[in-house]
């Protein structure tokens, strides 16, 4: 299947085609749809050359992304891998998945953990599968490595929405990851949240959130949550 043309929306992929030029040569690991916030984080990525490798649960989806990488000019790798505890394949299938990531591109520099799921009728489990087991496992299988190397960057996604599940597992993929930018706290690993409201914000915006919590540009912050809800007001 021939791959589609780069997201223009906003022309964020081109606007900020220029930032973050550090970036270029370093891996990036990216959990998460292709159709949201991922993808666009991975497209970003892309125009600043960095390797990626793109885990993703739908196997069609995946190959198109990496497609669509490639055509960008990308070095990328897809990796097909189910998400959370429930009917994932749990820790040894992040292990896996980390171990291909070795194989394929070598150490990761940069972690994108960005799996929460906002599709329409996702229930509870569905919700704390995606978003916070698959976090607490990414976060378990690739941190240690990052800390041996003394380098790394992890940005994470918190949902909030109207709901109890959303507003549950938000809360603690944002208490989860500030847990461990403290637990690795001056080990030159970083790691950061970006919390959002689907139906207010702009995919871009929070994959361009998401690119600077990485960057060089945010190597002061650490156990920080950037909030981008568009004009969303949440107390």
């Amino acid at each position: 299947m021939g791959a589609a043309a780069p997201s223009t929306e906003r022309g964020a992929v081109f606007m900020w085609g220029s930032t973050f030029p550090e970036l270029k040569g370093r891996v990036a690991v990216v959990l998460g749809p292709s159709d949201g916030v991922a993808g666009a984080v991975c497209r970003m990525l892309a125009n600043r050359g960095v390797r990626i490798a793109v885990i993703g649960e739908q196997p069609d989806e995946l190959e198109d992304l990496v497609d669509e990488l490639h055509w960008l000019g990308a070095e990328a790798v897809g990796i097909v891998a189910a998400s959370g505890g429930q009917h994932g394949g749990g820790a040894a299938a992040m292990d896996a998945v980390r171990a291909s990531v070795l194989t394929e591109l070598g150490a990761p520099d940069l972690l994108f953990v960005l799996t929460c799921t906002n599709r329409a009728g996702a229930g509870w489990h569905d919700m704390v599968d995606s978003g916070l087991t698959t976090t607490l496992q990414a976060l378990q299988a690739f941190v240690p490595a990052m800390v041996e190397a003394r380098t790394g960057a992890v940005v994470t996604l918190a949902p909030a929405g109207p709901d109890p599940a959303s507003t549950a597992v938000g809360g603690g993929v944002t208490a989860l990851t500030q847990h461990f930018a403290r637990q690795v706290a001056g080990s030159g690993v970083r790691a950061n949240v970006v919390t959002w409201t689907p139906r207010a914000s702009i995919v871009d915006d929070v994959a361009f959130a998401a690119l600077y919590l990485a960057s060089d540009a945010a190597a002061s912050m650490t156990a920080t949550t950037l909030d981008v809800a568009g004009t969303s007001i949440r107390l």
